[in-house]
């Protein structure tokens, strides 16, 4: 059973502010949040429990800089991140992570994460591609959810939805806005936000833009060794220089009564430069063969994506409620580009990247109609997109005489990893939510996806596979969901869910191929890789009254043909499966490795026991294993908990947390390091001296606990003598100051 040593938090949170109890001010900041992840909008207290949102109110009072820290506080999700250079990969749901995760903005898909060969945590392009600023705020349904938005939502839905012009104005007002300074000490970072909305009688205007700069993160790690001989030791993190600006326009036209135009541009560009200590290395020998060390790299890895938007919605067309149609196009250019000096005086100059760029068209019709005694609420539509993916890698070795070579480590540049991919995706799906008698809610749902992906070769790709083999596929997937509501008793309403799930291989899988000679290992093509799908059951109690509520959900997922890099051997010669003689290589290879399943339960309350005060609490646990060899899923997270005490007034408050994670117990392989259980108390608090300002402070890790997030330490062995470069930062602070007028 897990323990947590929770006693020294609750007597810094009962000793927090002693003067909370006199306050007698009557005040209800409890927020009426809408869900757009589900395609149409509801009441959050309407929605299984399975269904999260991150408030804008929530992004601001708990002080979040990035993804990780606004779910910091949502059990049952989580981000993992690599120290050392490559910062967050992407969300963790219920123990499904990387593209399994659905991620939108506006009802746009993001674009992919990419590994470059299955490295859990430092992707080589994560999807850090939203500043939060924008957010108005962030929908996630847990679980599968194909149903309403196809393949890739087979783990869950990550909704961003951006700021409009009706959230910078004050009623009636014609023109609104205001500027926000922001700082935290865990990266030695400051940030400027400004934004201005303007308001005519049938045009409006919003102009957001975010500038942000920092440093590496701190971490609880004290060995700063950077000597080639030493580095590999390193559990300090590596000298890092950041930039980030995102700015985002909106434009709209009402051209009819009913009737809005829409034009929205977005741009987020991150730059990060590393000197990444911690790859330096001393010569060394491989067999026969002598091996030159590293005395330094440099690491330049930049995001830059662009999103250009035009949407026309129209209300009360003759039996529709509603209408939206979308027409988007977005690219992602992300470098990951570095220069190595080598002790045998030679220098490593990589020019690498990843793109994707997407085009596509929605279409959202709502309509309400009684039929057979019954009211009906029809959402129905279709998506359809074209997404271009491309890995272009180059590389020149500057040898010490002067002279230049393509060939790099056995490779030949220019190269790439798999072949520039195209990807098609139509989608036709129907919700109808039926009012039954006593106030039952059924809601069933269809959607029928086809997916086509091609790959085109070139000169590059052929240097890396000069047998040039490059399939094609397609696929084509119903994906089925029912849903009911029951209330009973005045406070009750009982959910259950039966969703499915589906996931076409992505750009790389199929036709990832990869190989050093050096070091003697490659990633193989290939072709016979099947779509993943999923099946899942949850059933769910939620229960409202006037100062408590709570949500209970239990849950089942079971996923097939999932697919993962699995190590294939060398005969007895070293031979790979190719023939080719390489002594001591071996040889991967992306897979269907059969069936997964995972289940758990969560729960979280909420009690009002005083004006202006509420405390809450949730709380979720989940186990997962791989049934083809029965070992445990590395991806689910422990048993983790969070409880918050809440105060507001008029014109101050404050709020602390406690969050207790238990051990990581259950690993895949023996020998694996299993993070230790801990608990990190939290405080933050207000200062609003008039209607136009606003002050936040926070301080984080207040006891200056020592701990790692299991997600970040996926596979280290426990014994591996750099596990402290993976503890998070010790005590550290935050501010933010608003001004809007």
């Amino acid at each position: 059973m897990a323990r947590f040593r929770l006693t020294p938090l609750f007597i810094g949170l009962a000793s927090a502010w002693p003067a909370f109890a006199e306050t007698s001010v009557q005040l209800d900041r409890l927020e009426t949040v809408e869900v757009t992840a589900h395609r149409t909008e509801k009441s959050l207290a309407e929605t299984a429990p399975n269904t999260v949102v991150v408030s804008r109110h929530k992004l601001d009072a708990t002080l979040a800089q990035d993804m990780a820290e606004a779910v910091k506080y949502e059990p049952g999700v989580e981000v993992a991140s690599d120290p050392a250079r490559r910062g967050n990969a992407g969300y963790t749901i219920r123990g499904i992570d990387g593209n399994r995760i659905l991620m939108l903005v506006d009802g746009i898909r993001l674009p992919d994460a990419y590994a470059g060969g299955g490295n859990a945590n430092g992707f080589v392009s994560g999807r850090e591609y939203i500043d939060l600023e924008t957010l108005r705020a962030i929908d996630i349904v847990k679980g599968p959810f194909s149903s309403l938005y196809g393949s890739d939502a087979i783990g869950g839905v990550v909704g961003y939805r951006t700021l409009q012009a009706e959230d910078l104005l004050a009623p009636g007002e014609a023109v609104g806005g205001g500027v926000k300074v922001l700082g935290a000490s865990a990266d030695a970072s400051s940030g400027l936000s400004a934004r201005l909305a303007l308001k005519g009688e049938r045009t409006e205007a919003m102009l957001l833009a975010t500038h942000r700069r920092g440093h590496e993160t701190r971490n609880q790690g004290d060995n700063d060794a950077s000597t080639p001989a030493s580095a590999k030791t390193r559990t300090a993190p590596n000298p890092q220089d950041w930039t980030s600006d995102s700015v985002l326009a909106k434009f709209g036209w009402q051209p009819l009564a009913g009737q809005r135009l829409e034009l929205a541009l977005e741009h987020y560009r991150r730059r990060t430069d590393t000197d990444v200590v911690s790859a330096r290395t001393a010569p060394r020998k491989m067999g026969a063969v002598s091996v030159a060390g590293v005395d330094r790299l440099d690491a330049t890895d930049t995001v830059r994506r662009d999103r250009v938007s035009l949407t026309w919605q129209g209300r009360e067309l003759g039996t529709l409620e509603q209408l939206d149609v979308k027409l988007y196009a977005q690219k992602l250019d992300n470098s990951d580009d570095s220069v190595e000096w080598r002790s045998d005086g030679a220098r490593r100059v990589s020019d690498y990247g990843f793109e994707q760029t997407s085009r596509g068209l929605s279409l959202d019709a709502r309509q309400r109609f009684n039929w057979a005694g019954l009211e009906h609420s029809l959402v129905w539509g279709l998506d359809a997109s074209r997404t271009e993916t491309s890995r272009p890698r180059d590389k020149v070795e500057v040898k010490a005489n002067g002279s230049t070579s393509n060939v790099v480590a056995g490779e030949t540049f220019p190269s790439k990893t798999f072949p520039d991919s195209t990807s098609d995706r139509v989608g036709v799906f129907v919700q109808d939510e039926i009012a039954l008698p006593g106030g039952m809610l059924a809601s069933p749902s269809l959607r029928w996806d086809y997916y086509r992906m091609r790959a085109h070769t070139d000169k590059a790709y052929l240097n890396a596979n000069p047998a040039g083999a490059v399939p094609a596929f397609s696929d084509q997937a119903l994906s089925p969901k029912f849903g009911l509501s029951v209330p009973f008793a005045d406070h009750y309403t009982g959910f259950v869910q039966l969703s499915t799930g589906f996931r076409a291989p992505p750009f790389d899988d199929a036709n990832m191929v990869y190989a050093n000679q050096t070091h003697g290992y490659e990633v193989v093509a290939n072709p016979n890789l099947k779509s993943e799908t999923s099946r899942g059951v949850e059933l769910g109690l939620k229960g409202q009254w006037e100062s408590v509520d709570f949500g209970l959900t239990a849950y089942a997922n079971r996923y097939r043909d999932f697919i993962e890099l699995v190590t294939l051997s060398g005969d007895s010669n070293g031979n790979g499966i190719g023939g080719a003689a390489r002594p001591g290589s071996f040889e991967s290879q992306y897979q269907n490795i059969g069936r997964v399943s995972i289940h758990g339960a969560e729960a979280k309350a909420g009690w009002r026991f005083a004006p202006g005060w509420r405390l809450a609490g949730s709380v979720a646990w989940a186990q997962g294993s791989n049934q083809s060899d029965d070992r445990p899923l590395d991806s689910v997270a422990p048993l983790t908990a969070v409880a918050g005490l809440r105060y507001d007034s008029e014109s101050w408050g404050a709020e602390a947390f406690v969050k207790a994670v238990a051990q990581k117990r259950r690993v895949a392989e023996e020998g694996q390091f299993k993070a230790p259980g801990y608990a990190t108390l939290d405080l933050t608090a207000y200062w609003q001296p008039d209607r136009h300002s606003t002050l936040r402070v926070g301080v984080f890790n207040l006891t200056d606990r020592k701990y790692w997030n299991s997600a970040d330490v996926r596979g280290l062995a426990a014994g591996d003598a750099v596990l402290e470069r993976y503890t998070q930062p010790g005590r550290n602070f935050s501010a933010s100051y608003s001004y809007n007028f």
